[in-house]
């Protein structure tokens, strides 16, 4: 399962090894994972996407708003679903996969990044813009606050590699 999700890899007669993080291929990733959700919004916007769909979407994010200064348990998987959300209701089983293993493979800097109350509620906000925009069919507006979502995470990277590293030497050291 960890060699599946990129964080471990298998070589041959030799075992396992932690893979090493590599902020170029991180960077890379929120890059395909731009187009690729941008892509699936402006299908969504064209085609509509099923109104009890958004509604879930809209209701889950405000009540995480009007929760807050409390955090939800796990904000990461929550914004993973989210985006994942969009992507099934395209109904395009590549483009939902490949997704998923992005989602995978960034998780780390998602649980880094939403970790206060401020960040969940511009997270929430972002989201809502995006409900909202997908409602009036708007996929300029929508992929606009999806721009800010998904480079509001990738801004985090360094910090997130930064607080892995550190986690794994208190663990080990």
């Amino acid at each position: 399962m960890l060699a599946d999700r990129h964080l471990i890899e298998k070589q041959p007669r030799q075992g396992h090894s932690v893979k090493q993080l590599n902020l170029t291929e991180i960077h890379e990733l929120y890059d395909v994972r731009l187009v690729l959700e941008s892509f699936i919004m402006e299908q969504i916007c064209r085609n509509g996407l099923d109104n009890a769909v958004l509604l879930a979407l809209q209701q889950r994010w405000t009540r995480l708003y009007e929760g807050l200064p409390e955090m939800t348990a796990d904000p990461a998987s929550a914004d993973e679903e989210f985006h994942q959300a969009f992507a099934r209701a395209v109904a395009n089983r590549t483009m939902a996969a490949m997704l998923r293993d992005i989602d995978d493979r960034i998780r780390f800097v998602r649980i880094a990044d939403i970790t206060s109350a401020e960040r969940l509620g511009v997270t929430c906000q972002e989201h809502l813009e995006i409900v909202d925009a997908v409602r009036r069919h708007d996929a300029d507006k929508a992929v606009e606050a999806l721009r800010r979502n998904i480079e509001g995470g990738r801004n985090k990277v360094e910090s997130a590699v930064k607080e892995a590293l550190a986690s794994a030497h208190e663990i080990h050291g």
